[in-house]
């Protein structure tokens, strides 16, 4: 690795530094890729690495919500939707970049892995919260008499 400016890491499969955004040019391991069969003369076979739906709808429901919290907050003065609202929103993007939308999560280096945890965990929170309410919504509108019984 001759150029040291660019962000490097040790490859996941055979622990040569490589670049983080290339394959490595002993095995052919990129991030996103498992491997699945290694030969007796060391070559690899990869598979790309399942696509993580959950932490896709974390990272969506962060971005979403905090850009709905302050545009709240902005139009009712509300201070927690100011502050908390950016904060959300830079969390989900972080978090998008660096799991490529829920594409890429076991061969992230472990700086990557971090940085992505606050949008995860508040995209996480907010899932779990979304859930009861959804039930309750359908729970009431099933309870509710139909339009023709009116």
């Amino acid at each position: 690795m001759t150029n040291s400016g660019a962000k490097t890491m040790s490859c996941k499969n055979c622990g040569i530094d490589m670049y983080k955004d290339g394959h490595c040019d002993a095995c052919g391991w990129r991030i996103g890729w498992m491997p699945v069969a290694q030969s007796s003369d060391g070559t690899s076979t990869f598979v790309m690495e399942p696509r993580h739906k959950f932490q896709a709808v974390a990272v969506l429901l962060v971005t979403v919500i905090g850009a709905i919290a302050f545009i709240v907050g902005v139009s009712g003065n509300g201070v927690a939707g100011i502050f908390l609202g950016p904060l959300m929103i830079i969390a989900g993007i972080v978090a998008w970049k660096k799991t490529r939308l829920g594409k890429v999560w076991q061969g992230l280096p472990s700086e990557d892995k971090w940085a992505a945890l606050p949008g995860l965990l508040a995209g996480g929170a907010i899932a779990i919260m979304i859930i009861p309410i959804t039930i309750i919504i359908f729970a009431v509108f099933s309870m509710l008499p139909r339009w023709d019984q009116l």
